[in-house]
């Protein structure tokens, strides 16, 4: 008996932080939005997020700082289409202790 093979439909965005290849899943289902990125070198008051019409800006910068290779300074900003049907009020955002920018927002009924 033959199994039927079928493709991933999720929505994925690229983040240049994520381990491996840079690309996150986005759980996206009828209640809510969700997606956690890599943020681990920033605090959160170095980490804005805000939605501009169905875009949703992600900006993360800070100013040097000396770790173990050096002198860095870190810079990034991204934008992406939000899913389908999200409550723009209900966008929350939250870095959690293990350094991961939790956004997620409920769909409108």
């Amino acid at each position: 008996m033959n199994v039927p093979v079928m493709a991933d439909q999720g929505i994925k965005w690229d983040w240049p932080l994520h381990k491996g290849d840079g690309v996150v899943n986005v759980l996206d289902d009828d209640t809510h939005f969700e997606v956690g990125l890599e943020a681990h070198h920033f605090l959160p008051k170095e980490i804005e997020v805000k939605n501009i019409g169905e875009l949703l800006e992600i900006h993360m910068e800070h100013t040097v700082k000396t770790d173990q290779l050096g002198d860095v300074s870190r810079s990034v900003t991204r934008c992406y289409r939000l899913p389908n049907n999200v409550d723009m009020k209900s966008i929350k955002s939250n870095l959690d202790s293990n350094g991961i920018l939790h956004i997620r927002g409920n769909k409108m009924h």
